[in-house]
C-alpha cells in the first residue's frame, strides 16, 4: 500500500497529545505516542482490529495508520492475518507480559475489580469515586465511578497523573509504598510530610483540600492485601457541597469499599497456600 502526498498533507492528527512538558522538561516524541496509542487499542474485549478501525479511532488517514502498523509488525509487536485483514498483538508482547506478570499481578487485579466497587461507593456517598495505581513515579487514575443522582460532578480524564505530594492519593502511596518513598527519597518534602504520613499509616486515611477550581476535598484510603499496597480509592467532592456530617459516613463507606476490593483482589491473586497464583 502506497501513501500519497495528499495523505501526508492530510495527516494532522495528534494521538495522545499533551502540550505540557513532562518531568525534566522533556517533550514526548509524538511518533512513539502514536505507536503506543495503536497498541493501547487492543484489549481483552477487542483483541483484533482492522486497518480501517484503527485509523478511524485515532483520527489518522489509512495510509498513515498503515505505515505505523508495518513498523509494529516488523518488531513483532503486532501480527497480521491476511485472510481476514485483522491485526492483533504480536508475540513480542508475550515477553513483556512475562516480565511484568508477577509485579503487575496485584495491580492488574485491582484495576480489573475496581469498577463495580467504585460504582457502589459513588451510589452510597453521592460523590465521584476514583481508583489510582502507581505508575513508577506518581499515582494514575485507572478507574472512575460517578454518582447518578448528582447533577454537578468532578470530571477527571482517565489515566491522569496525580501530584505525589499534593494529593490524598499520592500521600497514601508515600505512606504505604516503599517504591514510592524510594522514588522520591531525594525530595525534601518527603521528610517534611513524615508526621502526616505516619498519621496516614495509623489511620489508613488521608483527606486533602485543594482551594483552586472552586475548592475540592479528596478523601483516600489504601487497598491492602496482606499489608501490600495494591492501589488507592478515593472520593472527590466540591467543598461547597461537602457538609461536616458527611465526613464520617463517607469515611465509613471508603473503608467498606477498600475491604471489599481487597477481598476481591486477594481472591484473584493469592492461593490457599498464601502464595501468589
Amino acid at each position: 500500500m502506497t501513501e500519497s502526498a495528499e495523505d501526508v498533507r492530510a495527516e494532522q492528527a495528534r494521538v495522545g497529545r499533551d502540550d505540557g512538558e513532562r518531568p525534566g522538561g522533556v517533550q514526548p516524541i509524538q511518533a512513539v505516542q502514536k505507536a503506543v496509542a495503536i497498541l493501547n487499542l487492543f484489549t481483552v474485549q477487542e483483541s483484533e482490529l482492522t486497518l480501517g478501525e484503527i485509523a478511524a479511532r485515532l483520527g489518522m488517514s489509512r495510509a498513515t495508520a498503515h505505515r505505523y502498523l508495518i513498523t509494529l509488525r516488523a518488531t513483532n509487536l503486532l501480527a497480521y492475518e491476511p485472510s481476514r485483514g485483522v491485526y492483533s498483538l504480536g508475540v513480542k508482547t508475550l515477553d513483556y507480559a512475562s516480565v511484568v506478570q508477577e509485579a503487575a499481578l496485584f495491580t492488574s487485579a485491582f484495576v480489573r475489580r475496581a469498577e463495580p466497587v467504585l460504582r457502589r461507593l459513588s451510589e452510597e456517598t453521592n460523590y465521584t469515586s476514583v481508583a489510582s495505581a502507581w505508575n513508577g513515579e506518581s499515582p494514575v487514575l485507572v478507574r472512575i465511578g460517578t454518582p447518578v443522582r448528582r447533577m454537578v460532578m468532578i470530571a477527571m480524564p482517565l489515566y491522569s497523573a496525580l501530584p505525589v505530594f499534593d494529593s490524598a492519593q499520592g500521600r497514601i502511596f508515600l505512606a504505604f509504598s516503599e517504591d514510592a518513598r524510594r522514588t522520591h527519597a531525594a525530595n525534601p518534602r518527603l521528610r517534611e510530610l513524615e508526621p502526616e504520613l505516619q498519621r496516614a499509616r495509623e489511620e489508613k486515611f488521608v483527606s486533602h483540600d485543594v482551594p483552586t477550581d472552586g475548592g475540592t476535598t479528596t478523601m483516600a484510603v489504601p487497598v491492602l492485601v496482606d499489608d501490600t499496597l495494591v492501589g488507592v480509592i478515593a472520593t472527590l467532592a466540591f467543598q461547597t457541597t461537602l457538609q461536616e456530617p458527611d465526613l464520617i459516613p463517607i469515611r465509613k463507606e471508603l473503608n467498606r469499599a477498600a475491604a471489599e476490593l481487597s477481598a476481591r483482589v486477594r481472591a484473584d491473586t493469592v492461593g490457599r497456600d498464601g502464595q501468589p497464583r
